[in-house]
């Protein structure tokens, strides 16, 4: 359940604002630029790859919660771990390196781009995932063994 509250809030902070910024130099005033919201922060593939990486705990927990979890080809722990990782991988890469929240380069003004506190969060998120799977696969360790 852990997990699949962290892919659930992962996907909100999606929606939230993640990177802001202001144009400045040569003795101009700054200037606000538009925010950048997570889907507008990675695009294309990656946009497809955070929402299956954080669907498969919500699916794995819906599974359970229903009984009707089919045969998975990893152990479940394992798979929702693999998927935080990577979940948390792709988000605190974007939170190094931020995208430009703008497409033009203006010469002589300097684009200072700041992050958002959605952005941590998405991170904060994607560990809840993680942790859910270690939970998980550590009790079936566990149990394993006697």
């Amino acid at each position: 359940m852990i997990a699949a509250a962290g892919g659930l809030v992962l996907l909100f902070c999606m929606f939230l604002p993640w990177f802001d910024g202001t144009l400045g130099g040569r003795g101009a005033s700054h200037v606000p630029v538009p925010t950048t919201t997570g889907w507008e922060s990675f695009g294309g593939v990656f946009d497809i790859l955070i929402v299956v990486l954080a669907a498969i705990p919500i699916a794995i927990a819906a599974g359970k919660a229903s009984d009707s979890l089919p045969a998975l080809p990893l152990e479940q722990g394992s798979l929702v771990l693999l998927a935080g990782v990577l979940l948390f991988a792709i988000v605190v890469l974007r939170v190094i390196d931020p995208p430009n929240v703008i497409d033009v380069a203006i010469p002589g003004l300097d684009l200072d781009t700041s992050r958002k506190l959605a952005a941590f969060g998405a991170a904060l998120a994607a560990v809840a995932v993680g942790f859910g799977g270690y939970v998980q696969e550590r009790e079936r360790l566990l149990a394993a063994r006697g």
